[in-house]
């Protein structure tokens, strides 16, 4: 009866703990960058006494927050040593952090300064990255772990697919584990039933897909549907890649659709199964960085196309495999599991900084800083409220007397809030659902989209501040505000005129990203995280 107590009590503990840490999370990574700006100012000019309050006041909440988990945790001794790096920074400051800024702002002044210093300056530094390359997690062993999911659309269909997919396994299995000499294994998940059998896009899939990624967790997944897979230009093809995901999709119904007056082929074809062979490998190599070739020199990585006499399985080149081998040790995707609001705000980071390329492809081709105009809603409630702003006498007297350092800071804050509020209320970030285990593509795909919806916030703003610098330049009197009694000047020049307008740029997109907002799912097809099959 105690044991099932005991049993009983901890599950309890672990709900409560889990409960804690979803609640707590925005919150606290919110006072995570308070406790960020507050450390800048105090190296800068040192903090005042109300700044310096709220910083041990934050420094107590942390604290506290780290105690109550300790304490919920089933085992504390694993929980502190999986967490011992949020430990020593809350350790930290009680030492080192005041004293170590102020003597920072006293060297950086003194004269004695040496080429020497310098030197162990730079040696802290690398010894400072490579406390953080530790804080990316252990290098996963070298075997690739790849998940698929069947998407169909008709009952009937559904055995049918698992077969094709079980096939797929067996014709691509050696000829990956042979180009990339570690060893693969595939799972085929929980399949799962469209509403209708409509064309899709890739990323519609993108929710379901994600949260099986972190749930394997898998390095890869491949989406294997029998609807057809369209762009946002409508479109269809029989595959696509999501390199900053790491997911690909083949679409059953494209391979199997012939000409016009001829029968249809069938998914148990020979033809069907060795094309589909070669175009999963044409996916898989996309996603790990092989480059296109021109047809001939590679049967793989060249442009794909159904070929109806194709009976073999390709294989990659000499050079391919090279390429595949040398950076192996990079494929299987780091996790973290069960981090804090810091940890999983510090692994976004490092994996972003790890992937540089495949975060800015798809912020180069969704031109992100144009996607308001996309967002009717979001438009709407930035430039309303705007335009009796601009009317208004109070925002007169605040953004002419306002200074320029004010009003760029404000304007700074105020978009990063904006896209941030964005992107946790229409809950972009991937898994959509909650889990504990987040994969390294899944972070990059995270910092992908939040980048996404800070530049087109920024676009936003630009937007309302060219509408009102217009309005100024062009729609009022030309001595209106030069006569307002208020200011302590009484010419007016262009710098006064794009800080008011900037002013109320900045008031009119954060109400326009707490009253607009956008439909998630279409800003996710705009966010060009798949691209078609080359």
């Amino acid at each position: 009866m105690n044991k099932t107590h005991n049993i009983s009590y901890k599950r309890k503990k672990y709900r409560a703990l889990y409960k804690l840490e979803a609640g707590l999370e925005i919150p606290m990574f919110i006072l995570s960058l308070v406790w960020l700006y507050l450390l800048i100012v105090d190296l800068i000019k040192g903090l005042g006494e109300i700044q310096n309050t709220i910083f041990y006041i934050i420094w107590g909440i942390f604290i506290l927050e780290y105690l109550l988990k300790v304490y919920l945790a089933g085992n504390k001794w694993s929980y502190i040593k999986q967490n011992w790096i949020t430990m020593l920074a809350l350790i930290i400051p009680a030492f080192r952090v005041v004293r170590l800024l102020n003597a920072i702002r006293i060297l950086r002044s003194a004269s004695f300064i040496s080429s020497t210093n310098i030197v162990r300056s730079l040696t802290s530094g690398k010894r400072f990255l490579a406390a953080l390359e530790e804080a990316k997690g252990p290098q996963p062993e070298p075997e690739m772990n790849f998940g698929i999911l069947i998407e169909y659309s008709k009952k009937e269909l559904k055995e049918e697919l698992k077969q094709f997919a079980r096939q797929l396994i067996s014709d691509v299995r050696s000829p990956l584990q042979d180009a990339t000499g570690i060893p693969w294994s595939f799972d085929i998940t929980d399949p799962s039933q469209l509403a209708t059998d409509n064309a899709r896009r890739p990323s519609d899939f993108l929710d379901d897909t994600s949260l099986r990624m972190a749930e394997g967790p898998y390095d890869m997944m491949l989406v294997i549907t029998d609807v057809a897979l369209a762009t946002v230009r409508n479109r269809v093809d029989a595959g696509f890649t999501s390199t900053v995901a790491r997911i690909a999709m083949i679409s059953t119904r494209k391979l199997v659709t012939t000409g016009r007056k001829q029968p249809m082929h069938f998914l148990n074809d020979e033809s069907v199964r060795y094309n589909a062979a070669s175009l999963f490998l044409h996916l898989v190599g996309e996603i790990l960085g092989l480059s296109h070739t021109k047809k001939g020199r590679s049967k793989i990585m060249s442009t794909f196309e159904f070929m109806p006499d194709r009976k073999s399985v390709p294989a990659f080149t000499q050079a391919e495999k090279d390429k595949l081998q040398k950076g192996k040790e990079q494929m299987p995707e780091r996790e973290l599991r069960g981090g804090s609001g810091l940890e999983s705000f510090i692994f976004h980071l490092l994996m972003a900084f790890r992937h540089p390329k495949q975060l800015l492809r798809p912020l180069l081709r969704n031109k992100a800083i144009l996607l308001p105009l996309s967002l009717p809603r979001l438009v709407t409630a930035a430039v309303s409220p705007s335009f009796i702003l601009l009317f208004t006498a109070e925002i007169w007297d605040v953004g002419m007397n306002m200074p320029n350092s004010v009003a760029i800071m404000f304007a700074v804050l105020s978009i990063m809030g904006a896209s941030f509020y964005l992107v946790t209320i229409q809950s972009l970030f991937l898994p959509r659902k909650e889990k504990r285990i987040l994969t390294e593509h899944l972070a990059v795909a995270n910092t992908t989209i939040y980048l996404s919806i800070f530049l087109a916030c920024i676009g936003l703003f630009l937007m309302v501040g060219l509408l009102m610098l217009f309005m100024e330049l062009y729609v009022f009197p030309e001595d209106l505000i030069q006569t307002w009694p208020t200011l302590n000047k009484q010419v007016i020049d262009l710098t006064d005129l794009v800080r008011l307008a900037a002013f109320i740029s900045t008031v009119g997109v954060t109400t326009g990203a707490l009253a607009g907002g956008f439909e998630s799912r279409a800003v996710i097809r705009q966010l060009s995280l798949f691209e078609r099959q080359k």
